[in-house]
């Protein structure tokens, strides 16, 4: 038996019945036509894979985009929220420094208080020391008179006794010698003479014991008095060296505690004038010459509550020249946050891209290589334009090539431009805050579509926007961390 081939086996011959209003007809399928047919399935099979594949790579590649696009919103909504949280955090940390700087303005002042205080009670002690040494020399001098008031009593009173005892003789001897009066009456007038002279010295002595005794007890009551006045005196002065001890104490916790307060806030301000710095660096800008003597806020005066002996101890020493650091650094980080608040450093827009950037660029007109003076933003159709910092509109109108246009003047020798807008809501002499809405976005002037032209000017001559917008995220981002 002849073999076949595959082929020959797999299109043979075939009819295919067609059958219409009963009446069937034949068709026959040669090789060749099934060969064809089986040729353009598979090219169609071919075909509809080959799109298929195609159509699913598309759409992994429109999902890739609809995510990106989506990452982008987020990042942008995230932007904006942080920025306005780090501007409500900076809003309260400056607040709280003001309460901190309020309170150690009191805390000094207190101080001050309590050291005249404390000298006055030390010059009350000493005075008082001083009128109880002189107190005791007297109740001493009174109590040495007093002993010798007592000898001399005494021995008046052993001179009375013997008087007493002479006459007592005396007498008897006269009334013994009567019968020899008359022999004697010389000696008893000379007796009689003496007698008479000792009663009138036992009469002088009675006084003089009198008035001992008088004085005497006149001397005891003072000296009663004088110990009540030095036992009062004592107390008041015990009282006064315990008040003494504790104002020092008081005096020592409020200086620990100033101590204290002093190193945070000059650890604060010293953090703070630190993030300014690395801030005005990003922006391309010199700090030293931004802080230049004749931008630094004065402060000064004559120093109170010294002492002018130089006698100083050493702990008041330190405290007075960590105060002095402090005031330095609190006036620095004062001059540093004025100037940045005249430093453009946000965005003019919320919306929108660079589509140019500053420095050499082909002309979008000419084509040819030019110098580009600022940053061009696009953005939707009405894009606010905003004030990138507070100042005061000095331009706002049609200018040449820039269209319709508004400068700003912010303080410090810098200046911002917003070209091209479509319509300008500010006029010349206007003074605009921070974020304020001064125009629209639109194409006036030398423009080829819809775009804010944006420039920054310092001591006229012209930055990089960029720069500050890197350095306004930076100082946001910072004060955010240092708030927290």
């Amino acid at each position: 038996m002849k073999k076949i081939p595959v082929l020959e086996r797999a299109f043979s011959d075939r009819q295919i019945i067609i059958s219409q209003n009963g009446t069937p007809t034949y068709l026959n399928l040669g090789k060749k036509k099934q060969i064809a047919a089986a040729v353009c399935g598979v090219s169609l099979i071919a075909l509809v894979g080959t799109l298929s594949f195609k159509v699913i790579d598309l759409s992994d590649q429109v999902d890739f985009r609809d995510q990106q696009l989506t990452e982008l919103q987020d990042k942008v909504r995230s932007v904006s929220s942080n920025l306005l949280h780090t501007k409500a955090s900076l809003k309260i940390t400056k607040n709280e420094l003001d309460q901190q700087y309020t309170r150690l303005e009191d805390i000094l002042n207190q101080r001050q208080n309590l050291e005249k205080t404390l000298q006055a009670a030390t010059q009350n002690l000493q005075k008082t020391a001083t009128d109880l040494s002189s107190r005791d020399q007297y109740a001493k001098d009174l109590e040495d008179r007093i002993d010798m008031l007592s000898s001399r009593l005494q021995h008046t009173n052993l001179r009375s006794e013997d008087l007493s005892l002479e006459i007592t003789r005396v007498t008897k001897k006269l009334y013994q010698t009567t019968e020899e009066r008359d022999q004697q009456a010389e000696a008893k007038l000379i007796a009689q003479k003496k007698l008479t002279s000792l009663k009138r010295e036992l009469q002088i002595f009675q006084s003089t014991k009198d008035e001992i005794y008088n004085e005497l007890q006149q001397t005891k009551r003072k000296l009663t008095t004088y110990d009540k006045e030095r036992l009062e005196k004592e107390s008041t002065l015990e009282n006064l060296h315990n008040e003494v001890a504790s104002l020092k104490n008081r005096l020592s916790k409020i200086s620990t505690e100033n101590k204290a307060l002093i190193e945070r806030v000059h650890a604060q301000a010293e953090l703070g004038i630190d993030a300014l710095h690395e801030t005005i660096t990003l922006t391309g800008l010199d700090p030293d010459k931004i802080l230049a003597p004749d931008n630094i806020e004065g402060i000064g005066g004559p120093l109170h509550g010294v002492s002018q002996t130089g006698e100083l101890l050493e702990k008041e020493q330190q405290y007075y020249e960590d105060a002095q650091k402090m005031e330095a650094s609190l006036a620095r980080w004062n001059t540093l946050n004025k100037i940045m608040k005249n430093i453009p450093l946000a965005r003019p827009t919320d919306r929108g891209y660079v589509s140019s950037s500053y420095g050499q660029r082909s002309d979008p007109v000419t084509k040819r290589k030019a110098f580009h003076s600022g940053i061009d933003i696009s953005g939707p159709k009405n894009t606010k334009i905003l004030a990138t910092a507070p100042g005061k509109v000095i331009k706002a109108g049609r200018y040449g090539p820039y269209g319709l246009m508004v400068e700003i003047d912010h303080g410090q020798g810098f200046k911002t431009k917003y070209g091209h807008m479509k319509r300008i809501h500010v006029k010349k002499g206007d003074t605009v805050n921070f974020r304020t809405k001064i125009g629209t976005m639109g194409s006036s002037g030398r423009s080829t579509g819809r775009h804010v032209h944006y420039e920054i000017w310092y001591n006229d001559k012209t930055l990089n926007p960029a720069n500050f917008f890197k350095a306004g995220n930076y100082a946001f981002k910072t004060d955010s961390v240092s708030t927290d």
